[in-house]
């Protein structure tokens, strides 16, 4: 990929899900941590503006699954933007002290700016049966509204933006279009059908698409969540979901991370491992 007008690059990695744990089907739990090394290496060589974690860095929350994992994030020569990830609020350490760890201020919004880009953060963890007691009755009711029409994201592992949040992105959003600037969304969990599992879906992606679809500043949205990974263009909008597979998923055999490249109109992805690479046009909004 010819990289020559490149305005900035991001580290992409997600689901490590880091656990002192025997491996289950594809996911090698304990392998992670020398596939997220790999990733950081990569980084570090290439020189990225930043790194972007999707999400799920460890299995559950036990300190000794978070502090190899964040050990490792402290090598990044350059700054690591984490989001909450299910898997993050699982487990016996306390919610406030994970954010503390991960070094996350606000659950959403804002994360990076540069040129013309902005990257905002949508937390899709918010309303979910990993968030705690307070969220459990709105959680079962959700749930039960999806179970009625038979929606396949009426999943335990899932969540959502609250209304209250949801507001506030799409207030971002407006301020974004008005500036001409591009947007870039960060999020832990699938939005768009097709970008990957519908059983990995948040639970109000049908709001979250149509924010997404029709705010014309945002360019792409970036997820993990679903293992395997996915994606797709919304053929009206243009907006680009990705989805980025899972690093923990690796076999034993094979990393997965990426280096996201932006231009001014485009998004050039160079993937390694399980991450295939391919070049994101963005003329579509704002051009």
């Amino acid at each position: 990929m010819d990289h020559s007008s490149t305005f900035f690059s991001l580290g992409i990695i997600s689901d490590i899900q880091y656990a002192l744990r025997k491996n289950k089907g594809r996911s090698y739990f304990q392998d992670s941590l020398a596939y997220l090394e790999d990733a950081i290496f990569c980084f570090n060589n290439q020189g990225v503006d930043a790194v972007i974690n999707l999400g799920d860095l460890v299995d559950s929350n036990e300190l000794q699954h978070l502090d190899p994992v964040m050990e490792l994030l402290e090598s990044s020569q350059s700054p690591v933007i984490n989001i909450l990830g299910n898997h993050d609020l699982l487990g016996p350490t306390d919610h406030k002290e994970v954010l503390s760890r991960l070094n996350i201020k606000e659950r959403w919004g804002e994360r990076f700016r540069k040129g013309n880009w902005r990257v905002i953060a949508i937390d899709s963890t918010e309303i979910s049966i990993s968030s705690g007691e307070s969220c459990e009755d709105l959680c079962r009711e959700r749930i039960n509204e999806l179970n009625r029409i038979n929606d396949p994201c009426a999943q335990i592992w899932n969540g959502m933006a609250s209304s209250t949040q949801m507001k506030s992105i799409e207030s971002l959003l407006v301020s974004a279009t008005k500036e001409k600037s591009r947007v870039l969304i960060i999020n832990h969990m699938v939005a768009a059908r097709g970008s990957g599992s519908l059983q990995h879906r948040c639970w109000n992606h049908e709001k979250m698409t149509r924010l997404l679809d029709n705010s014309p500043c945002v360019a792409a949205h970036f997820n993990g969540h679903d293992h395997e990974g996915g994606f797709t263009t919304d053929k009206i909008s243009g907006t680009h979901y990705v989805t980025f597979p899972a690093i923990c998923d690796s076999g034993g055999k094979t990393g997965a991370h990426a280096i996201a490249h932006f231009g001014k109109d485009w998004i050039n992805i160079e993937g390694w491992g399980r991450v295939g690479s391919r070049k994101l046009s963005c003329l579509t909004k704002n051009g």
